[in-house]
């Protein structure tokens, strides 16, 4: 599966157990959901943070902004910006 396609996901699954409070620091969090190192998603996590697909709040937290939780809930959406392969 496409890398950021997974990050966006997890970001989803974050967002839509806690809407109240849908951060994720990803240096700590993300990394083990994904079972990546943090140097391995770093690149990744600032291309979509620079893509708005991501907002940044504090160091290393993260949650989805409005791009981000539109494409992650439209199949069609997420299919285009971030194919399977």
């Amino acid at each position: 599966m496409n890398l950021k396609r997974r990050i966006l996901l997890e970001y989803r699954k974050v967002y839509d157990a806690a809407p109240d409070a849908p951060y994720l620091h990803a240096r700590d969090v993300l990394p083990e959901r994904l079972g990546l190192s943090f140097d391995a998603i770093a690149g990744d996590v600032k291309e979509l943070e620079q893509g708005r697909f991501l907002h940044w709040k504090a160091q290393d937290l993260y949650k989805l902004s409005p791009r981000g939780i539109r494409v992650t809930g439209n199949q069609s959406e997420l299919d285009l910006e971030f194919p399977e392969s």
